[in-house]
């Protein structure tokens, strides 16, 4: 019976390695704001970071992140920089209720199986570059920048919805990431008492995806 579950456990971890190509590229060089730029504060308060992650069995979780700083940088109409900080202490389960676990998930993504928040309380992301987008529904830029977690730093690059307007600027963007490349990684082992809690809990998607809402004024 134990020969079987492992060729299962096997079988499903190459599929799941096959469900989330690499996403990232080399870090870039950050853009800076130029002198003239208008630099607009992020709102915290009407900001947030959305994220959801699943196992291969397919069950879903899903919540949010604080954003606690960051900026937009604007010159002619035209974004030549930004950035946000995420507080990685703040991470809530919203598909959970304290009587299903959503404390224990909590606290298992912010331990050392995960994103070691103790060790790395924050994460970060800075523009690289931007430019106009045309053609792609409900996107206004291309936006490539360094995405920081657990001090590690990669590149990544992805379609958002940028409006300037006399009140301030929102930002909108979804995109994924292949956590293995950040180094957000459970490793599991089989052991006699392991085989059935590793298939329950071990098996998850390498992808995680982001909803970025940001909100910012002068």
């Amino acid at each position: 019976m134990k020969k079987v579950l492992l060729i299962a456990v096997a079988g499903m971890m190459m599929v799941s390695c096959t469900q989330a190509p690499k996403t990232a590229q080399e870090a870039g060089e950050v853009s800076q704001a130029t002198q003239e730029a208008v630099v607009y504060k992020v709102d915290t308060q009407n900001s947030v970071l959305s994220w959801t992650g699943a196992k291969i069995t397919e069950t879903v979780h899903y919540g949010t992140v604080n954003i606690t700083e960051g900026s937009l940088a604007f010159n002619g109409g035209n974004l030549e920089a930004g950035n946000f900080v995420i507080d990685m202490n703040s991470i809530v389960s919203l598909d959970l209720t304290e009587d299903n676990g959503k404390s224990k998930l909590e606290g298992h993504l912010k331990s050392g199986d995960f994103f070691m928040t103790e060790q790395f309380p924050t994460a970060k992301f800075e523009v690289t570059s931007a430019s106009p987008l045309t053609g792609v529904e409900g996107a206004t830029h291309t936006i490539s920048g360094n995405l920081t977690i657990k001090d590690v730093t990669k590149g990544i690059t992805f379609p958002a919805n940028v409006s300037l307007t006399e009140g301030g600027v929102t930002a909108t963007a979804k995109f994924s990431i292949n956590r293995n490349e950040w180094g957000v990684v459970w490793g599991g082992t089989l052991t006699e008492q392991g085989i059935k809690d590793f298939l329950q809990n071990n098996l998850i998607k390498d992808e995680i995806e982001f909803d970025v809402k940001l909100a910012a004024a002068v």
